[in-house]
């Protein structure tokens, strides 16, 4: 009986260790992709482990973007237009997009120095994405997590980040 048992509870491990799942979503507020009909939503591959998650990559009309996602602290300010070549990823920090999404100062009043993530993708078709991510919790007794945030890629757009559920 303990044999099987220990059995299963290691299957388990093994097959948690390695779930994709999708959450969070990305949609275009500003430049060529949110004109598009229907507009062009990037959804994050999230890989689960049994400690953490961590964004691997997303997906978009059959392109598929791979990087890496690192914490760092919210620093400096970045004052480029949204849309200009010189706001194309990768940048230091994508301060000008949260303002541009969430209204003026909202970097330096809600995200400069916090812990946030940060990554950039490059896709197979040559898509180049920069994402910056907060993640909340819902409360200190809560689990439930939501992450919010911006994106920037190389034609031009601003994307705002929106999980819809809590993970």
């Amino acid at each position: 009986m303990k044999v099987r048992f220990s059995l299963f509870l290691l299957c388990v491990c093994i097959i948690a260790g390695s779930v994709q799942a999708s959450g969070q979503k990305l949609y275009p507020v500003q430049g060529p992709a949110a004109t598009q009909t229907p507009p062009k939503v990037f959804t994050a591959k999230i890989k689960k482990g049994m400690v953490s998650e961590q964004i691997s990559g997303f997906v978009t009309d059959g392109e598929e973007l791979q990087g890496k996602i690192a914490t760092i602290t919210a620093s400096a300010m970045n004052s480029k237009k949204p849309g200009d070549t010189d706001s194309y990823p990768p940048q230091q920090n994508l301060a000008f997009a949260w303002d541009a999404i969430y209204g003026q100062g909202f970097y330096l009043s809600h995200v400069l120095g916090e812990e946030i993530g940060q990554g950039v993708f490059t896709g197979n078709q040559g898509t180049v994405l920069q994402v910056e991510y907060v993640v909340e919790n819902f409360g200190k007794l809560s689990q439930a997590y939501k992450a919010y945030g911006v994106a920037v890629d190389n034609k031009g757009n601003v994307y705002k980040m929106i999980s819809p559920i809590p993970f």
